[in-house]
């Protein structure tokens, strides 16, 4: 089972993502100026904003990646990358204040945890502090207290996603009525669990992304 759950957990927080996206309906056009202040407020979920300069960092972080692999963005992909940023940080916030509504925390010692375990905060093998705020502030252009947030959300939202995965797998009765009376061989069997699993997977997430959209209305104050 557990080598089933690896198999087949991304197919599950993609389908969940998919359908969550296409409730909250985003849509942008334009570009984005870059004297947009640090302030400034890209979109709202529920009460909380998300920050332009969130947006900003990201985008320059991918897009300086593609010019270091020698690649060029088109007019049209730059625009797709900018509206899978927006998408991807207002996901991230819905997810993060569902996990909070859920009791699902992350407590200082994890965040630390993670952040002395994240090679580029140990250049000699060992965590560095001065390392650590070195890239924060230059590299990420937030400072140790935003950063330290933002990881804590994220992972949150890792924890609540795997509850989420977990709920669609398949439990022992639901493959014990399906397979009753058959012989199955072992491709045949992990064939009907992932078809299981595919159908819980999506009335779930569907279920959930309303829930989701009904509670956390999410605004767009800029257009990308």
């Amino acid at each position: 089972m557990i080598s089933f759950f690896i198999k087949y957990r991304n197919p599950i927080l993609i389908t969940t993502v998919i359908i969550f996206l296409a409730s909250i309906g985003i849509l942008g056009a334009g570009v984005i100026a870059d004297e947009y202040g640090a302030n400034a407020v890209l979109a709202k979920v529920g009460n909380t904003k998300v920050r332009y300069k969130t947006f900003a960092n990201i985008y320059n972080m991918q897009r300086q990646q593609y010019i270091n692999e020698g690649k060029e963005l088109t007019e049209e992909q730059d625009k797709q990358l900018k509206q899978e940023i927006v998408q991807s940080l207002v996901r991230q916030e819905a997810l993060s204040q569902a996990a909070e509504d859920f009791d699902i925390g992350t407590s200082k010692t994890e965040v630390a945890y993670t952040i002395k375990n994240i090679p580029m905060f140990s250049p000699n093998g060992e965590f560095n502090k001065n390392a650590y705020i070195y890239v924060v502030r230059n590299q990420f252009h937030v400072n140790p207290a935003e950063f330290e947030e933002d990881l804590k959300k994220q992972i949150s939202v890792q924890k609540f996603k795997r509850v989420l995965t977990l709920s669609a797998l398949p439990t022992s009765f639901e493959k014990a009525v399906l397979t009753k009376g058959s012989e199955l061989k072992e491709e045949e069997k992990q064939a009907l669990e992932s078809y299981i699993l595919e159908l819980k997977a999506n009335s779930f997430a569907a279920a959930f992304s309303d829930a989701l959209n009904a509670k956390y209305k999410t605004t767009l104050d800029m257009q990308i």
